[in-house]
Order: structure tokens, then C-alpha cells, then sequence
């Protein structure tokens, strides 16, 4: 308890009106809290679902978007606030805004219901349907009362983290389309095995980066008396060897029109596992964070490219 503290550095917490007024550092806890690169990914595959079933980007598409950012930005904070003690207990985590005390549960909990609420509201209010407005609850029950308490007890919460990766294509899809005749929707299909499978991986290096700082007793997942270095670096191997046979799938489907296009993310599908392969072979810090950049940024260049191939062709 004392190392804790030491962590926290003794600040008093920040209450929401403090939060407000003081200008110091809000915008950096603001993005830490929201996750924001992590909710703009989220977002950027619902808007890959809603363009696959519009054909074509469109206003209703930046509003979908933005949608989904709030509605992922809130789930973020929430889960910020569930694992604001187990965060303490690792060097990636520990100096992090809540476990530092920077600011109050309280405070945290009016931005996540804040957000959560905006982010429904829309999906429900501007679009009318009630598909996007379960699939986005449904996004917070997987997540934040699924996903976010078994990974503190066991690697089983790949699969609640499966479907969480899969469902923001769909609340795109269901924003825009539901003819289920269409061929667009077989690529959405797809599109929803590419970022499930992805999230595989990524919470996989994630998770081996948590180092603790002390002996209290760490997830299932991420001691190291579970898997050896070897054996996890593997099972990354797979699963990113998965997530790249999705890729090259979705490109047999048709989901990319564009040769350039495909020929790139072809070549990035097929770079990722050698390239990460490679890397656990040379490097003796598993832990870096070179193989959780590569995974990320090859999801991002997959769905800016397939964005950018029904805007261009």
C-alpha cells in the first residue's frame, strides 16, 4: 500500500469542477481517460461498415463516426475506471490519471456516462433504427461488464474481446444498410472476422507488457508462471497469422477494388507475421512495444485504405 501511494504522489483528486477550470493537464487526462487513438480506430471501422453499405461516404458516415467515437470514448473511461486499482499495480498503468489521483471515480464516471449517453442518443436519434442502438449497448455489455473483469482472471477474455472488435462494423452497416441480399453484406462479413481476429493479438501484446511493480498477486493472463516468453510470442505469431489470412480474404471477396490498393494491403498482410516473426527472434525484450505499433498500424492502413478505395474508385 505504501508503493502505491508513492505512486499516486499523495495528490488530491480532481473533482469535476476542478476538472473543468483548471486548464493544466486536462486535455492530456481527457485523452487518456477516452482512450482517444484507440476509440478513433473503433470508430474508423464503423465507418468502414457504413461505406461498405452506402457504396459511397456521406454525411450520415461523419455522424456515424462520430457516433461510435463517443460511445467507444465512454466505454474507454468506464473501463478506466474498473481497473483503476489493478493499474497501480503495473509500470504501463500505474501513472495513469486515476490510479495517480489526478482524478476523482466520481468525476471519471460523469465524462464515461456523459459520453456513453451522447453516443447512443445519436445512433438511435439521428438514424432511427433500432439495430445500431442495440448493437452499441451490446458493445458496452462485451466490454466493459465482460471483457474488462475476465482479463484480470483468465486469457478467456479473448473471446468477449472477439466480439467486441467485431460489433462496431456492424452498428455501420446497420447505420446504413440491411439488405441482407446484397453482396456488400458478405463483405461486411468479412470485415467483422478481420477486426475480431484482430483484437486477438493486440490485447495479446498488450497484455505482455504489463509488468508488475510488486508481489500482489496479477492476472492469470499476464504472469509470466502461465506461458513462457517463447510460447506467448507464438501464439501471437498465430493469431497475427490469422488476422493476415482475414486480410487476404476480405481482398478475395472483393471488399478493395483498387489494384494499388490491394497489392499494398496484400503486401502488409503478408510483411506483418514475417516481420513480427523476425522481431521475437532478434529482440530480447519481448516487451517492446515494436510488435504492438506493427499490429495497430497495420489495422489503421487496412481501413484507411478500404475507405480511401470506395472514395477514389
Amino acid at each position: 500500500m505504501n508503493g502505491w501511494k508513492k505512486m499516486t504522489g499523495g495528490n488530491p483528486a480532481m473533482g469535476l469542477s476542478a476538472w473543468l477550470v483548471h486548464p493544466a493537464g486536462r486535455v492530456r487526462i481527457f485523452t487518456e481517460l477516452t482512450k482517444a487513438h484507440l476509440a478513433f480506430y473503433i470508430a474508423l471501422s464503423a465507418v468502414f461498415g457504413h461505406v461498405i453499405a452506402t457504396q459511397e461516404p456521406e454525411g450520415d458516415t461523419l455522424v456515424l463516426g462520430t457516433a461510435v467515437w463517443l460511445l467507444a470514448a465512454g466505454a474507454a473511461v468506464l473501463n478506466n475506471i474498473q481497473d483503476r486499482t489493478y493499474d497501480a499495480y503495473f509500470v504501463r498503468t500505474c501513472r495513469r490519471s486515476l490510479p495517480r489521483k489526478k482524478i476523482t471515480a466520481k468525476t471519471a464516471g460523469i465524462i464515461a456516462a456523459g459520453l456513453i449517453v451522447s453516443g447512443l442518443g445519436i445512433l438511435f436519434l439521428y438514424f432511427h433504427k433500432p439495430f445500431p442502438l442495440v448493437l452499441g449497448i451490446l458493445s458496452l455489455v462485451f466490454y466493459n461488464a465482460l471483457y474488462t473483469p475476465l482479463k484480470k482472471k483468465t486469457c478467456l477474455a479473448v473471446l468477449p474481446g472477439f466480439v467486441c472488435g467485431m460489433l462496431p462494423p456492424a452498428i455501420g452497416w446497420t447505420a446504413g444498410s440491411m439488405a441482407s441480399s446484397d453482396t456488400g453484406f458478405h463483405t461486411l462479413l468479412v470485415l467483422m472476422l478481420v477486426t475480431g481476429i484482430w483484437q486477438v493479438p493486440h490485447f495479446m501484446v498488450l497484455a505482455s507488457r504489463d509488468t508488475p511493480v510488486s508481489p500482489d498477486p496479477v492476472p492469470f493472463f499476464t504472469s509470466p508462471f502461465v506461458w513462457s516468453i517463447t510460447e506467448r510470442n507464438i501464439q501471437v505469431l498465430i493469431w497475427t497469422s490469422l488476422y493476415s489470412l482475414a486480410v487476404f480474404l476480405f481482398l478475395l471477396k472483393g471488399g478493395i477494388a483498387g489494384y494499388a490498393f490491394s497489392v499494398t494491403l496484400a503486401g502488409m498482410a503478408l510483411a506483418l507475421p514475417v516481420g513480427l516473426a523476425a522481431f521475437f527472434k532478434r529482440c530480447s525484450n519481448p516487451t517492446s512495444a515494436t510488435g504492438f505499433y506493427a499490429i495497430n498500424l497495420s489495422l489503421f492502413f487496412f481501413m484507411a485504405l478500404g475507405i480511401l478505395d470506395h472514395l477514389l474508385v
